[in-house]
């Protein structure tokens, strides 16, 4: 298992395909992706975040709101990356980005 100290992302970001499930929301329904990643968060982090905030951000300011939840990700894990970085990401590749960001929370705190 990773340690919480790794400067970058578990998987890939085309990574996604190995879960289907998580494949499938994030292409389908982003939005609900991002939900699923504040959960997630909100398991790892002893329930300090919840589902709504993410969500919200994500539907209301788009690869923006996304990139925001990217940077908590990656604050919660000191992962390296930046502001301008997570909105291309989200923006160009934000079901890739949204399941990465959810696998990375659950494989660095062992759950599903």
């Amino acid at each position: 298992m990773a340690s919480g100290s790794e400067p970058h992302f578990t998987e890939s970001l085309f990574g996604c395909t190995k879960d289907c499930g998580v494949c499938l929301w994030g292409c389908c329904i982003p939005c609900g992706a991002q939900c699923m990643q504040g959960k997630a968060i909100e398991k790892a982090t002893d329930g300090t975040q919840g589902c709504f905030v993410p969500c919200l951000l994500a539907i209301c300011l788009g690869c923006i709101g996304a990139a925001i939840n990217r940077g908590t990700v990656r604050g919660k894990f000191t992962i390296e990356g930046g502001c301008i970085g997570d909105c291309c990401t989200h923006c160009f590749c934000g079901p890739c980005a949204a399941c990465q960001e959810y696998r990375e929370v659950a494989f660095r705190k062992g759950f599903k």
